[in-house]
């Protein structure tokens, strides 16, 4: 892995790089003869994962910081490659670099800049090669052999076949085969450095697929737009951009607004933002004047007012196709509809690809899925379900460790096969304020926004009154003074403030934690660190206002007891190492530390991280 000095100077170099000229990256439409496009590597060989057992982990989509670190690594790695004339080898590294960076979040104007973005995050050694030239000089020209034909061959029948979906019947053959070369560019891709990050995607797939399906099909869409939350978020509903897109589909709080997602829970609902989805898709048919979604597909990703300043530069009303503007487009844009194809490529017949994942059929002996409409406590769930709480972890290990609830309404829950009659039947006994909830495979009705939280476990506290003292306060509770005051940091003398918030000692269940605010954090992100909500935070500080000073002391009352672990920096450490190492993510050390991505690490530096005892 390259240093992290090396990361920094590529992340420095990049910041003044927006009115560069944009490199001549992008796709020409010419035919490309059978010998030209690029094979996917033959499928690895990879033993079929068995019907029982627990599924294999899930995580977050790769981070920005991952993806950046990954694209300079393999860059140096395709030009040591290249250096010592191995030809193949070098052209497959270069490429994925170039392919990751199209798929990190970051901002326009560095992908814009193709792989001569990351020159300068390269040894010192390396920075006099040209990125892109090196790149071009090594595409393949050798004939494909008979098992890569057949391949491709296969690959364009599946595309055409979507793309009718989509509504483009007639795509003029020269198109084709840049679409073909450019999905099986990505299918190349996501079977080789990217597999991990499919892998666990198409497993979480399994859980959000039945009420996309269902939804997309009320909405008389095609089913296989429901590959834009794979390239969007990875089926994550809880997927954050540096944009401040929000869920499974990642809408901006403006757009998410028009569509009926005005909370913040309402973006990570996946029923109602999958619906808000299927909304925009229709609007952007109806913009553009078009029956094909490849137009509404694009505007997805780049906005509708760069389409629609694209389509003014055509000669006339009918040329309103993707095609046609192809060329003006980004090139993270001309790139986003074949990332689609390549996913609903390998799903269709994920071992022809190297993939031997549980089947749909696989997945329903293993798991029930329950939809849970309101957001709950993992802990609740377990209790009414009568599934142990490690094993309904285990099933649904795709949530963060150190969250306790439920990340949104219309939650997709796995539970052992055989146990979600029971989860549903307790939740429909549940008083009759509560919201109901039904199997996966059935309607959900939809849930009121007033609807009641679930219950939480909350510690016994005391607001101190007028002529209140510590030792009357103990008496009162019949608690030592000495345990009331350690329980809230008060040292002698012991001097009260009236309003002021007292958590009384004896509750074995109560965990108390004193955070001191860093500078940038902000009240959504300290809450994220607990497992607690925003509002709870307000209420235990007796505070009106959302904006946090750096310094400021909270207090915080998890659900759940945390271990305060330090780490000193040693020469080398990058942030992700040291998360693994403490058993965080790199956002919460971030958080915790007052640190930006920008910020160099020194050696000898003390980091802190909050683990769940």
């Amino acid at each position: 892995m390259v240093g992290r000095s090396a990361l920094v100077l590529l992340l420095v170099a990049c910041a003044g790089c927006a009115g560069k000229p944009q490199p001549n990256v992008k796709v020409r439409y010419t035919p490309i003869e059978q010998a030209a496009p690029v094979p996917a590597p033959p499928a690895p060989v990879i033993e079929p994962a068995k019907s029982d057992g627990d599924l294999p982990a899930l995580g977050a989509p790769i981070s920005t910081r991952e993806a950046m670190e990954k694209a300079v690594s393999w860059a140096v790695e395709g030009l040591t490659f290249y250096q010592t004339g191995k030809w193949e080898e070098a052209r497959k590294s270069l490429n994925d670099a170039r392919l990751i960076l199209v798929e990190a979040d970051l901002p326009d104007f560095w992908k814009e800049q193709g792989l001569e973005a990351i020159r300068s995050g390269l040894p010192e050694n390396l920075r006099h090669y040209d990125l892109e030239a090196v790149a071009r000089e090594l595409q393949r020209t050798d004939r494909l052999d008979a098992a890569e034909l057949a391949e491709r061959a296969a690959i364009e029948t599946e595309v055409r076949r979507i793309l009718r979906q989509f509504g483009d019947v007639a795509p003029a053959q020269a198109y084709i085969n840049v679409v073909v070369y450019e999905t099986q560019h990505y299918i190349s891709f996501y079977r080789g450095k990217y597999r991990e990050f499919f892998e666990r995607s198409f497993l979480r797939k399994h859980k959000y697929w039945p009420t996309i399906q269902e939804v997309l099909a009320s909405y008389k869409l095609p089913g296989e737009l429901g590959y834009i939350a794979f390239v969007e978020s990875g089926f994550q509903p809880k997927a954050v951009s540096h944009a401040n897109a929000h869920g499974l589909w990642q809408f901006i709080p403006e757009t998410g607004r028009r569509y009926g997602l005005i909370q913040k829970d309402d973006f990570y609902d996946v029923r109602k933002s999958t619906q808000a989805a299927a909304g925009y898709l229709l609007d952007l048919l109806n913009i553009f004047g078009t029956r094909s979604f490849l137009l509404g597909t694009a505007a997805y990703n780049a906005g509708e007012g760069k389409i629609m300043n694209c389509l003014r530069k055509t000669d006339g009303y009918d040329k309103r196709s993707f095609w046609d503007i192809r060329s003006c487009l980004a090139l993270e844009t001309q790139e986003y509809v074949p990332k689609i194809l390549a996913a609903a490529v390998i799903s269709s017949d994920p071992k022809r690809f190297g993939f031997y994942l549980p089947t749909e059929e696989e997945m329903r002996k293993r798991y029930d899925v329950v939809v849970v409409p309101e957001v709950m406590s993992i802990a609740r769930i377990s209790e009414l379900s009568g599934v142990d709480l490690v094993d309904l972890r285990l099933a649904n290990n795709d949530l963060d460790p150190n969250v306790s609830y439920t990340p949104g309404r219309n939650f997709p829950l796995y539970l052992p096969a055989g146990t979600g009659t029971q989860l549903s039947t307790a939740l429909a006994a549940l008083p009759a304020d509560q919201p109901q909830v039904m199997l996966a495979s059935r309607t959900v009705p939809e849930i009121p926004q007033d609807a009641p939280r679930p219950e939480r476990r909350e510690p016994r506290t005391y607001v101190v009154k007028p002529g209140d003292t510590l030792s009357s306060i103990a008496r009162t509770h019949d608690v030592e003074v000495d345990a009331l005051a350690k329980q809230n940091d008060i040292r002698s003398p012991y001097t009260l403030s009236i309003g002021q918030r007292l958590v009384l000692p004896g509750d074995k269940s109560t965990v108390r934690i004193v955070y001191s605010v860093k500078s940038g954090n902000s009240l959504d992100e300290v809450a994220e660190l607990f497992s607690v909500r925003d509002e709870d935070i307000l209420e235990w500080n007796g505070l009106q206002s959302r904006r946090l000073k750096s310094g400021q002391k909270l207090t915080i009352y998890p659900s759940r007891d945390y271990e305060t672990k330090t780490y000193k920096v040693r020469r080398g450490d990058s942030l992700a190492a040291i998360a693994r190492r403490l058993g965080v993510s790199i956002d919460h050390l971030l958080t915790v530390n007052g640190l930006t991505w920008k910020k160099v690490l020194r050696p000898g530096q003390r980091l802190v991280a909050y683990v769940p005892a």
